[in-house]
């Protein structure tokens, strides 16, 4: 099996594309707004097509912030581990 750090390099690994909450409640909360979402968009579209309009637009704008913010989670946490890694491997320990 080839090292994960390879498989990163090589582009086998896609971090951010592969993530798939796996919790079930999670999925039949996902689930649930998505049908939510999808019942308010038709009724909107019905009675203001305009404001329907702009309502996904709106959507589309805060969407386009979600990768943003869990590639910085990503990034922190992957972090955070490394420092627990090193904290780990230094033996240190604190006193107090």
């Amino acid at each position: 099996m080839e090292s994960i750090l390879l498989q990163l390099y090589n582009g086998e690994i896609f971090p951010a594309e592969q993530f798939r909450p796996k919790m079930e409640e999670y999925v039949k909360m996902r689930k649930e707004h998505y049908h939510n979402y999808e019942d308010f968009t038709k009724k909107l579209k019905e009675l203001d097509p305009a404001l329907y309009g702009q309502f996904i637009k709106i959507m589309d704008e805060q969407f386009c912030e979600i990768p943003l913010e869990i590639s910085e989670m990503f990034i922190d946490g992957f972090k955070l581990g490394a420092k627990m890694m090193i904290e780990v491997l230094q033996n240190k320990t604190e006193d107090k």
